[in-house]
């Protein structure tokens, strides 16, 4: 139960960019008190617990996280442990694989550098990975990430919002493999209450590591200055945050 003065996150239902806002209380649980409610972000972690449920990790499978943006660094350290037989990174910013492998990633590929198929057939000694998370939005990786995936319900879950249309995308792998194309964005919740309650849990536990994914923090006043950041990514820039 909240009470008055208690910390909270959760996820708004028609405000944003305010100073002050009501809540609907279905969505809006209590922080532990260690959390640094700037730190809470509740609507994306939300949307990691959707994507990682229709990943449907099973016990020794070898998972693969395609790019390493804020999502993608998020759902390594929702996977990372030992339940997992590996844990691949893919990206072609170093930077970003070494947070990664700090993250708990067990293996970090350079694309750019590197034969990723190749690769993950080499870490996987031949079985391929049971499941790729794709999180760079562009099309054109598709194709690619069916490659890194097994024979036979290999699954394929869209995490990105792809802004331009595939013109390339190519079914005859998905079909001769038998794999499993998955969309999880946020109508795929089966249940947005209870994602976002087990979402809640994982910050009050400590596995959500904001501080080095957060790179750009912005005053409500200057929100035009966050947005600016948002379209034109400026050098370093990872996840920005307006705090009011």
């Amino acid at each position: 139960m909240n009470n008055a003065g208690d910390p909270v996150t959760g996820l708004l239902d028609d405000a944003g960019f305010s100073d002050y806002t009501l809540m609907n209380i279905n969505y809006c649980h209590k922080l532990n008190r260690d959390i640094d409610p700037r730190l809470a972000l509740a609507e994306p972690l939300k949307c990691i617990v959707t994507v990682l449920r229709g990943a449907a990790p099973e016990v020794r499978d070898i998972g693969v996280i395609l790019g390493c943006g804020p999502m993608g660094l998020w759902c390594i350290q929702a996977l990372a442990g030992k339940t997992l037989s590996a844990l691949i990174a893919i990206d072609i910013d170093d930077n970003k694989l070494k947070l990664a492998k700090k993250y708990g990633a067990t293996h970090a590929i350079n694309s750019r550098k590197e034969n990723t198929e190749k690769a993950i057939c080499d870490i996987s000694s031949a079985h391929m990975a049971d499941f790729v998370i794709e999180g760079t939005g562009i099309p054109r990786l598709l194709n690619e990430a069916m490659s890194y995936l097994r024979q036979s319900r290999g699954r394929l879950v869209l995490m990105s919002s792809h802004e331009s249309a595939s013109t390339s995308f190519d079914f005859r792998p998905a079909i001769s493999k038998s794999l499993e194309l998955i969309v999880a964005h946020p109508g795929y919740s089966q249940n947005t209450a209870d994602d976002l309650r087990r979402a809640v849990n994982l910050i009050n536990n400590g596995v959500f590591k904001l501080d080095e994914v957060i790179s750009h923090t912005f005053q409500l006043k200057n929100i035009d200055a966050a947005f600016q950041a948002l379209e034109h990514k400026p050098e370093g820039y990872m996840k920005g945050i307006v705090v009011p």
